[in-house]
């Protein structure tokens, strides 16, 4: 009877099943090991008190001499939206600024940051995860919302599912960190751009321009997909100056959207972009100084492989967090929230990237918008990814795992549809 009344409700069936995803996201974030960038966040969260409770503009725009180069420094170098929800977390919560603990010092050791101020109260540690968890659990929603436009209902219960329980994504995007906006915001611009290339209108465009700019805003690095949305609308925008000026509305839009939340970026916006790129390298060089990197490009591509297809979720990345958080990760390993590895060995990966790459050829034998847009997004985030990524840290692999889980829930789809019909077929006698 349940199953009957779920057939003939395929949207009551839809809204049961995320709103499981959703419990089973949320449910671990108490349990995610601590991470010390958790600790960096908190403390960025410091701008939500200048701006919405103080009124203070000018203590966040940029400055030649700042009160607190730490602050500049780190307000140029992260995305602000999970900063500003992190601080009405705590807001929410009953803290106050005075609560707020000091960046983590990478050097010095555990007890050094836990005794002196420099690691979040427990309490003030799991408000600020809920706003990363929720937006994680959106992104199961666009997922599948994505996969039902891409693939039909069988894609969007799988590709959902994946994302759910990969242990990588719930790690990270449990965290106090900018990955749950980052997921969330990057899958809704792909959502909103498959939208606007179906059906071309001022409600697509909006939708395109706000999610990109929050998904910009969230993390510099969805320039990546952002781009790839736009390049693929604008390639089918051309022919009809309408579609055109909607395309140019939505770019406007997402520039607007991720200035406005970033103060610091409007005296100079491109001289602002220069100096981010500049300490973004010099970050990239600090961590592959002090833990090596690829040693070349075979090197670089089997280590894409590994994170992107096998993905063991990796806790920390300095080796002496293992003794640190030792007791954390026991505990959530041995709880159900930790999530299901559907690659996990050699031979699962290769599963998994057999099954990615058969619904890339499934969606490129389509030729149609919105399977050109869905591999062009996918494309720049695996090539992207591969590219930049110089050492073998599994959260700079975060952006691959959706679009990979999105292209194997589509020839999972494509085969069991195969081999049912197969199946169904009368045999002559």
């Amino acid at each position: 009877m349940i199953i009957r009344a779920f057939r003939r409700s395929p949207r009551l069936a839809a809204a049961l099943w995320l709103a499981l995803l959703t419990v089973y996201i949320l449910a671990g974030t108490a349990l995610v090991p601590f991470h010390g960038d958790e600790s960096t966040q908190i403390y960025m969260s410091r701008d939500y008190a200048y701006l919405f409770l103080d009124g203070d503009l000018e203590r966040v725009r940029y400055s030649a001499a700042p009160a607190s180069p730490t602050e500049q420094h780190l307000r140029l170098l992260n995305g602000v939206v999970s900063k500003y929800l992190i601080g009405l977390a705590w807001r929410a919560a009953g803290f106050s600024l005075a609560d707020l603990n000091e960046q983590w010092d990478w050097g010095a050791d555990w007890n050094y940051n836990q005794q002196n101020g420099h690691a979040p109260a427990p309490a003030l540690l799991l408000a600020a995860r809920w706003p990363s968890a929720l937006l994680l659990a959106l992104g199961a929603a666009a997922m599948f919302a994505l996969g039902c436009i891409v693939g039909g209902a069988p894609a969007a219960y799988l590709g959902s599912l994946y994302y759910a329980l990969h242990p990588a994504l719930l790690l990270n995007g449990r965290r106090a960190m900018m990955e749950g906006s980052f997921l969330a915001f990057s899958l809704l611009a792909l959502l909103a751009g498959l939208w606007f290339v179906r059906r071309p209108g001022w409600k697509p465009a909006l939708a395109l321009g706000l999610a990109a700019g929050l998904a910009l805003a969230s993390k510099h690095t969805a320039l990546f997909g952002a781009a790839a949305v736009f390049i693929g609308c604008l390639v089918m925008a051309l022919p009809a100056s309408r579609r055109l000026l909607l395309w140019l509305a939505a770019a406007l839009l997402a520039l607007l959207v991720f200035l406005a939340l970033n103060p610091a970026w409007w005296d100079d916006p491109l001289g602002r972009a220069a100096e981010v790129l500049r300490l973004r390298q010099e970050l990239l060089a600090i961590q592959t100084s002090v833990f090596g990197s690829y040693a070349g490009p075979a090197d670089q591509l089997a280590g894409f492989l590994r994170q992107a297809f096998i993905a063991h979720p990796q806790y920390y990345e300095a080796p002496a967090w293992a003794d640190y958080i030792a007791d954390q990760i026991a505990d959530y390993e041995a709880s159900p929230w930790r999530g299901v590895s559907l690659g996990g060995s050699a031979v699962g990966g290769a599963l998994l990237a057999a099954l990615t790459l058969w619904g890339g050829g499934r969606l490129l034998r389509r030729r149609d918008a919105v399977a050109g847009l869905t591999l062009l997004w996918s494309g720049a985030l695996a090539l992207s990814t591969l590219a930049l990524t110089p050492l073998e840290w599994g959260r700079y692999y975060l952006p691959v795992y959706p679009a990979s889980g999105l292209l194997a829930a589509v020839g999972l789809t494509d085969l069991i549809q195969r081999i049912h019909t197969r199946f169904r077929q009368p045999t002559s006698g």
